[in-house]
């Protein structure tokens, strides 16, 4: 009787982890681009996207970027958003990653490293 209990026990166990692990699910990535940070600049000055998506900032450097809406014009940040520009502000360390919001808007945005004098990016969403 104690041996029958023990291995219907088991069984149930079993079941329990084979149901577990069915309901397991990856989580869908996000849509949009990558794109890679050198050590003071981006590896591109523009990327173009589609309305909807974001962008997945990946910094395989020992320095640390900040990605926030504005830019840098004649050696000077000028912090600011575009109308329909989603709010961005990154803290990305190194060897790390991160991502915008979606651009839900069409149309040219800027986005830059007030940490790193002239990183400059344009984000064409189409």
């Amino acid at each position: 009787m104690y041996k029958q209990r023990v291995i219907g026990l088991l069984l149930l166990g079993l079941l329990t982890i084979v149901l577990a692990a069915c309901s397991i699910r990856e989580a869908a990535p996000p849509s949009g681009s990558t794109l890679k940070l050198a050590a003071a600049n981006f590896l591109q000055d523009t990327i173009t996207i589609n309305k909807g998506e974001s962008i997945t900032f990946t910094n395989e450097t020992t320095s640390p970027h900040v990605i926030a809406n504005g830019t840098w014009k004649d050696g000077a940040a000028q912090p600011g958003t575009e109308s329909g520009a989603p709010s961005v502000n990154l803290n990305i360390p190194a060897n790390g990653s991160a991502t915008t919001p979606p651009f839900e808007t069409a149309g040219t945005f800027k986005l830059y490293c007030p940490i790193h004098q002239n990183m400059n990016l344009t984000v064409i969403v189409e």
